[in-house]
């Protein structure tokens, strides 16, 4: 399948009015330079440990977590991702487009999570909802984000190849 769209894929699937394309060495220095990854397996490590943090610990991490989140979700936006007036490559404005916009979706999952947290420590949910609970969606949402690196990763890549080409 070529990763090329007919002039009317092109049209009728919206490439050419989102226009966003992404800035592959910005978005590389993001990824391997941030403190993000390492927060993030610390307090998956913590959460996943035979001993459960107490309510108010794992709320505090979480919303550390979320801050951290935030901040590198902007950083990604603001100088990995781009508008670019000619789109050269449909295929890829589009796949740009949805990455960019599952930041706002799994942020508002780990926002989610937050929350919950936030509920049980000051007991406003029912008393079945536990840290194994947060524990349990902090997992389901690091599936969902590295997925979702994964898929940046392709693209920074087929980027790549497509600029410099690949050797035979």
């Amino acid at each position: 399948m070529s990763a090329w769209m007919s002039e009317q894929e092109f049209r009728q699937g919206g490439a050419e009015a989102i226009g966003v394309t992404i800035n592959v060495a910005f978005l590389q220095e993001i990824k391997e330079d941030f403190e993000f990854r390492q927060l993030l397996n610390r307090v998956q490590e913590k959460m996943n440990s035979a001993e459960l943090p107490k309510p108010r610990e794992a709320s505090e991490m979480l919303h550390e977590l979320r801050d951290e989140l935030e901040t590198y979700f902007t950083l990604e936006e603001c100088y990995g991702y781009f508008q670019q007036a000619a789109v050269s490559n449909p295929a890829v404005s589009i796949k740009a487009a949805d990455l960019q916009s599952d930041h706002e979706r799994l942020f508002l999952q780990f926002n989610a999570i937050v929350e919950m947290s936030e509920q049980i420590v000051y007991r406003e949910c029912s008393d079945e909802i536990t840290v194994a609970n947060l524990s349990a969606d902090l997992a389901a949402f690091c599936t969902k984000l590295t997925a979702h690196e994964q898929n940046e990763m392709e693209l920074m890549m087929r980027m790549c190849n497509e600029d410099i080409g690949v050797g035979d």
